[in-house]
């Protein structure tokens, strides 16, 4: 981490985080201070839920260009309603906040095509909430030929450096480790978005604690399959988005004509392998996981038979607030004017600075 000359040593960053599991907005009110090393404090964290309305929105369909300018615009007044509804309760005085630093939804991700998409409206959120906003962090990196993902690492190495190894247990699990001395971090497989998927066709949100994978057998020929894509043959930096999902995993299992609850043991069976096949891989000792699924205890103890790395839960607020802090260290790196997108993780041709201001800085 390079000398920090800035003059001012500590801010206060409201972080914004939207994940592909659409669970709702994590917002985490971060205190950042300086002392050879950025340390934090999480002052204040809520997960704001979405109404039925915004998550049929934010469930990924084709649109037209004029839809989904439309659907930007209002998701970022959105967001600007949740920002002012979290200060509000908290008696968090706008003033206090030195800006806000916004991850957005992710649209599109096809990194191959340089397309990364993340919704919320960067000016509407700016203008509605009168704080300064730092957002738009992948398009940057994928424009010069990176993977836009994953851009947590930077905030593992400089935040956690005592642990081995962070994952992330999302939508899509994905883990950081120093190898060679240099960060290096993926997309390991499909995690919570799926198995959520279905868990929705039985009328629940998600599979409490990994009960139903737990009660129910995995189908053999579909778990072979998922395990055969060529995606978990590819070295890293590599990343997975909602479309992939959609065209290699979904159709597996639709065509499987399995029942829902089959499914889920699949899924839930594939995401444990895949990860404890990674951590394997790397020969990780220790590794500190965080993110929904860390609550699925049928997917850890799985991991747990799949690999021998001695597996950490994150306590909370950091379990569940994890990437939303990590997102307002990103927009704290962009205000500071330092890299805060790493090469040896997205594949870009060399550390970045990415994001927007708003308003521009001058």
């Amino acid at each position: 981490m390079p000398q920090n000359l800035h003059k001012q040593q500590h801010f206060r960053v409201l972080g914004l985080m939207s994940g592909t599991s659409l669970d709702g907005l994590d917002l985490c009110l971060v205190n950042f201070s300086w002392n050879d090393t950025w340390s934090f404090e999480i002052e204040r964290a809520e997960t704001i839920p979405y109404s039925e309305s915004w998550l049929a929105k934010l469930r990924y369909q084709e649109l037209s260009i004029k839809a989904l300018e439309d659907l930007d615009r209002t998701y970022g007044e959105l967001l600007a309603e949740y920002c002012l509804e979290f200060m509000a309760s908290h008696k968090i005085k706008q003033d206090s906040v030195d800006f806000i630093a916004s991850h957005g939804h992710t649209w599109h991700h096809q990194p191959e095509q340089k397309i990364s998409l993340q919704l919320g409206n960067g000016p509407e959120l700016w203008q509605l909430t009168g704080i300064p906003v730092i957002c738009d962090f992948r398009r940057a990196d994928v424009l010069i030929g990176g993977q836009g993902a994953p851009l947590v690492p930077i905030g593992d190495r400089d935040l956690f450096a005592n642990n081995d190894s962070c994952l992330n247990l999302g939508g899509f699990a994905n883990i950081s480790l120093d190898r060679a001395g240099q960060r290096i971090a993926f997309d390991i497989a499909p995690c919570n978005l799926p198995i959520n998927y279905y868990c929705q066709r039985l009328g629940l949100p998600y599979d409490d604690e990994g009960y139903i994978a737990a009660t129910h057998n995995p189908n053999p020929q579909v778990l072979e399959q998922l395990n055969a894509l060529s995606y978990y043959s590819q070295p890293a930096p590599k990343s997975l988005g909602i479309e992939w999902l959609q065209k290699e995993v979904l159709s597996i299992c639709e065509a499987s004509q399995a029942n829902p609850e089959t499914l889920i043991a699949t899924l839930s069976e594939h995401s444990a392998f895949q990860i404890g096949k990674s951590l394997n891989q790397y020969a990780l000792k220790n590794c500190l996981i965080s993110g929904g699924g860390s609550n699925n205890q049928f997917i850890i103890d799985s991991i747990g038979v799949y690999s021998n790395c001695q597996l950490e839960i994150a306590s909370e607020p950091l379990n569940s607030f994890k990437e939303a802090l990590i997102f307002a260290y990103l927009g704290l790196l962009k205000h500071l004017g330092q890299n805060n997108v790493l090469a040896s993780v997205t594949g870009a041709p060399q550390d970045h600075s990415s994001g927007k201001h708003y308003p521009p800085k001058s």
